[in-house]
Formats: structure tokens, C-alpha cells, sequence
């Protein structure tokens, strides 16, 4: 039976290890660095998870929960038009990258899929999951946005919000290997300037 000492263990687990396992990788990132960076026993680890697995896809779900709450809080707030959410959305995303993680680390996700998607089942479904869920959302608030005649762009909502995503994907992958906000920025100067208009 699980315990409220249980979770806050695993939790604390999940925050040193999803630290490493965001800037290493999936590869690079053993057991014993997460241990290590935790300062636990290297047994106690299969206690709390099942498998490195098991504990990356914990970590993904930590990862969303932590990173997409407060940018879902821009899109839910009816206060603003449609297309003004997403532009802010976009913005904040964008900002979080160029100033809190200076240009390098990218979006954990995007990296775990990137190098694990032909590998593991289990974490490329965790991670569409998710990604899909994201994807809904932003379609709904384009789909508003055209309703509403804000966005006039005659491609479906869900092309659009698809496209936003993925080209979002790509350019911080660029962004990585520029060292550079140059691709993000350019993104974002498309999403405002051509895909939501």
C-alpha cells in the first residue's frame, strides 16, 4: 500500500532524476545516477518504480504536470480573445526556453521522444498522450479563434494547431544546436504573423 512517505520519496526521486535525465537523456541517464543524485540506496530505487521505464514515464507525467499548468491557465483565460491566448501561449512557451533555460535544454519530452520513440512502447505512448491532449486544446482555441473571425486562415484548426507543434519541435532542435533563440523567435514570428491570421 502506497503512503503519503511513499509518494513524497518518489516524488523527491523524480525531481533529481528528471534534472539528469533532461540533460543526459534516456541512454546516459543509468539508475545509479538518479540514486546518487537523490542520495538513496541504488535497491530503494525498484521499490518506488518499476523499471527505468516505469520511472521515465513517472517523470514525463511530473514534466507535464510542472511545465504545461500554468500555459494551460493562458489558454483557459476567457478574460482575452482566442487569438490573443494563443499568441500569449506561444509567447510563454517561447520565454521559457530563451530565459529560463537559456536556449540549451529544449522540452524533456521532445528530447525523450526524439531518442526513445522506436525504442520503448511504453514511454512513446506516454508521451503522445500527452502531446495529444495539448494538441486538443490548442485546436479548440484556434477553432474559437475562426469562429469568432479572429483567425481567417482558411486551413483546418487542427492543421494549424498540428503545424504550430511540429515546427515548434523542429526549431528547438535548431535552437540546440545554434545556441541560438533565432529558430524559436522564427516560430513565433510565422505563428503570429502568417498561421494565426
Amino acid at each position: 500500500m502506497k503512503t503519503a512517505k511513499h509518494d513524497t520519496k518518489a516524488n523527491f526521486l523524480l525531481e533529481r532524476g528528471m534534472e539528469i535525465l533532461w540533460s543526459k537523456g534516456y541512454n546516459a541517464t543509468s539508475v545509479n545516477d538518479i540514486v546518487q543524485a537523490a542520495d538513496v540506496p541504488k535497491g530503494s530505487f525498484y521499490f518506488y518504480f518499476d523499471s527505468k521505464e516505469d520511472f521515465v514515464v513517472k517523470a514525463i507525467e511530473k514534466y507535464f504536470a510542472a511545465m504545461f499548468t500554468p500555459a494551460k491557465a493562458i489558454l483557459d483565460d476567457k478574460t482575452k480573445s482566442p487569438r490573443e491566448r494563443l499568441i500569449t501561449f506561444n509567447e510563454f512557451r517561447l520565454d521559457v526556453l530563451k530565459n529560463e533555460m537559456g536556449c540549451k535544454m529544449g522540452c524533456m519530452a521532445c528530447n525523450l521522444s526524439s531518442e526513445m520513440s522506436e525504442h520503448s512502447e511504453q514511454i512513446r505512448n506516454a508521451i503522445l498522450v500527452k502531446n495529444e491532449y495539448v494538441l486538443s486544446l490548442i485546436t479548440a482555441v484556434i477553432q474559437e479563434a475562426k469562429d469568432l473571425g479572429e483567425i481567417t486562415n482558411p486551413m483546418s484548426a487542427e492543421d494549424i494547431a498540428s503545424f504550430i507543434e511540429d515546427a515548434g519541435k523542429g526549431a528547438m532542435i535548431s535552437m540546440k544546436e545554434m545556441k541560438s533563440s533565432y529558430p524559436i523567435d522564427n516560430v513565433m514570428n510565422m505563428i503570429e504573423h502568417i498561421l494565426l491570421k
